[in-house]
């Protein structure tokens, strides 16, 4: 029934169209593009796709030298094209330097001026090859630049610095030299302003001075040295972490424990392939990363630092540290070091302070080692 109601309702409309005058049962026939309205048989090009936006945390950006000293970033990132052609613009203004109107602002570089700089990505690390100047194995500002400009880019997370190919060696910010891969954690203490230098001390004369606390002939007592001002100890209590190198293996070989002026400072020395990372913050209380259970640290506050890029001795080839563990301390700040367990690549180590006090944490090499140092007042 319902095909038969079907088939009617069709043999109606046929006849109603043919009632209408349109012609049936012809051919199909050419219409002249002239007769078509509205020029709707005008070619038209394809749609071009406009390029999608960079969100601004995945932006990035040039580091230039500010007034102070400390490095700033200034947006230099169109945020088009692939990673590889994005580094090459970024390299390409940070070798031009600051606008006119960024130099009227007070800022610089550190960048010799001439300087060619080429870069490649692969994997997490982007080589940057220098031309056209010396060698920058003195200029540490120079080297910060490149470094906090190549990894503002998502993805990168270290920095090889090359001339013609080949891997020269480039300065630390303690001024060692390295031909390895150059991380970016290492090079934010350049984000500050550097420390003012205590003034110079006036001239001494060349004069018999008596030991302190005793008379001069004269009857005069003679004054004491004057003790040198430390530089600011730069450091707060919010968390700190760093990336380890790209294909780290490290295992902790040795922990010494420290008191310096105004701080206590605790070194873990690494050996093995590369350089760890860390997550250092402090924590409610102490618990074991493999078991979750509870972990007896003296103090009144825990701060623990997670070492990342970590491998198990069996797998790096380098024996571990032999202990003490725990490792006392009895600082003003840091009472005890407890190292707890290796687990899915990482170190967990407690360290018992007397309070949530400021701290910092960096990397040195030669031996490759992570150091923090709490300060004794808060």
């Amino acid at each position: 029934m319902n095909r038969l109601r079907r088939a009617g309702a069709l043999g109606a409309v046929l006849a109603v169209t043919a009632a209408c005058g349109v012609p049936t049962g012809d051919g199909p026939s050419t219409i002249a593009p002239a007769d078509v309205p509205y020029g709707l048989a005008a070619p038209t090009s394809p749609p071009t796709a406009a390029p999608s936006a960079v969100p601004a945390d995945e932006a990035g950006w040039a580091y230039l030298v500010g007034a102070d000293g400390a490095l700033v970033p200034r947006a230099r990132d169109s945020g088009t094209g692939s990673p590889e052609e994005r580094l090459a613009e970024l390299l390409t203004a940070l070798a031009a330097g600051p606008t006119e109107e960024e130099r009227v602002q007070g800022l610089s570089t550190a960048l010799p001026s001439g300087v060619a700089l080429t870069a490649a990505i692969d994997g997490a690390t982007a080589t940057i090859d220098l031309s056209g100047v010396a060698p920058l194995s003195s200029n540490r500002r120079a080297v910060a630049q490149l470094v906090l400009t190549a990894a503002s880019l998502p993805g990168v997370e270290a920095v090889l610095l090359t001339s013609d190919g080949e891997p020269v060696e480039a300065p630390l910010p303690s001024g060692a030299l390295t031909d390895a891969p150059l991380l970016p954690a290492d090079y934010a203490v350049f984000l500050s302003p550097p420390p003012e230098s205590p003034p110079a001390a006036s001239p001494v004369p060349t004069t018999t001075v008596p030991p302190p606390g005793t008379t001069s002939g004269s009857g005069t007592t003679a004054p004491r040295p004057v003790p040198t001002v430390p530089p600011p100890f730069v450091a707060d209590t919010r968390p700190d972490t760093a990336a380890a190198s790209p294909g780290a293996a490290v295992t902790v070989t040795d922990v010494r424990v420290g008191r310096q002026e105004g701080f206590d400072r605790v070194v873990f020395e690494v050996g093995g392939a590369g350089l760890p990372g860390w997550d250092a913050r402090y924590v409610p209380d102490a618990r074991s990363a493999g078991s979750g259970l509870a972990v007896d640290v003296a103090g009144d506050a825990v701060l623990r630092l997670v070492l990342t890029g970590v491998g198990l001795p069996g797998d790096t080839g380098v024996a571990p540290y032999e202990g003490p563990d725990p490792v006392p301390v009895g600082g003003a700040a840091v009472q005890e070091v407890v190292l707890d367990t290796i687990f899915e690549g990482q170190m967990v180590s407690f360290l018992g302070t007397a309070g949530e006090r400021p701290f910092r944490v960096y990397r040195l090499q030669s031996p490759n080692r992570v150091v923090v140092e709490v300060l004794h007042q808060g």
